[in-house]
């Protein structure tokens, strides 16, 4: 299911993402205007920008005031690009170290991606027993900043005809209800989740709801069947077990965070291994000859 928040950060990154390949593409290079090539929405010096130039970039699909909110800053990036470049060549007085700047930054993005090819052909990545041994030593010290919960969300038209049977499907929750609600009752559904098998943050449930709760634990508390209606929309929610923030985190939900942390971990201790290897063969092949400091303390 896809959340408002996902939403968000997907148009961040799209907006990002097309800026950066207009300025890649030599945006500000100049463009004498060439007949029946559109609409002109701004002449600068010897460059023009063209309506339709523009449009093209709009991906399609997106609502309409994301495709305005998108046309504009590509427009702004244009503009600035075509305007400033020149004006910052002529008054940033070391170019130099701008290049080694960008050059710095190359080589350590071309060493990062050497050090991600070789940790891929390595093992590091947590096991069982490992994330089981973790979790029996530091699982008190995992305490929930927020609920997690257990149940079902759905969300459907008020005018749903199947209304009735849909409410009791959710209610009961018993896999024979399940089946019958995902068969049956998903004609005219806008929205449904099925979690009574996994605990999920409360936040990625809270946010599906038309109204805001301020203090979860609470609400929880009182409502293990939830409905409301909103703008001919109704949205049903049953809540079959939760945990209320400040409890210790129970080892299935924290499995995937104990997972990451000794992954991380495995991976800095593979790269530690991995740099000693090639300097001790730098020093055995006279490519690097220590003197007062030793190279190997950085590795520690």
């Amino acid at each position: 299911m896809k959340y408002l928040k996902t939403s968000v950060i997907i148009f961040s990154s799209l907006i990002l993402s097309l800026i950066s390949s207009i300025l890649m593409t030599g945006c500000g290079e100049k463009t004498q205007p060439k007949e029946n090539e559109g609409e002109i929405l701004l002449e600068i010096g010897d460059s023009v920008i063209y309506k339709e130039e523009i449009e093209r970039l709009i991906p399609y699909g997106l609502v309409p005031e994301d495709s305005v909110a998108l046309f504009h800053q590509i427009i702004d990036s244009r503009v600035e690009s075509i305007l400033l470049e020149d004006l910052a060549k002529e008054n940033v007085i070391d170019l130099e170290r701008i290049d080694r700047l960008t050059q710095t930054y190359r080589n350590r993005l071309i060493i990062e991606e050497y050090l991600r090819k070789m940790e891929e052909g390595a093992s590091t990545k947590a096991n069982d027993k490992e994330i089981e041994r973790y979790y029996a030593q530091y699982g008190d010290s995992m305490i929930l900043t927020q609920p997690l919960v257990k149940g079902i969300y759905l969300r459907t038209t008020s005018g749903d005809d199947r209304l009735p049977d849909i409410r009791q499907w959710v209610k009961s929750a018993s896999q024979g209800d399940v089946d019958q609600l995902e068969k049956k009752g998903l004609r005219e559904a806008t929205g449904y989740e099925y979690f009574a098998d996994r605990w999920v943050e409360w936040s990625a449930i809270a946010e599906q709801l038309p109204v805001r709760v301020k203090d979860a634990d609470n609400f929880l508390r009182e409502n293990k069947e939830y409905e409301i209606e909103r703008g001919g929309t109704v949205y049903l929610l049953h809540v079959s077990d939760f945990i209320p923030s400040g409890e210790k985190m129970p080892e299935a939900y924290a499995k995937s965070k104990i997972s990451e942390i000794l992954t991380d971990k495995h991976s800095g201790e593979y790269r530690s291994r991995l740099k000693e290897s090639i300097y001790r063969r730098a020093i055995e092949d006279g490519k690097m000859k220590p003197g007062t400091y030793n190279p190997f303390m950085g590795l520690k």
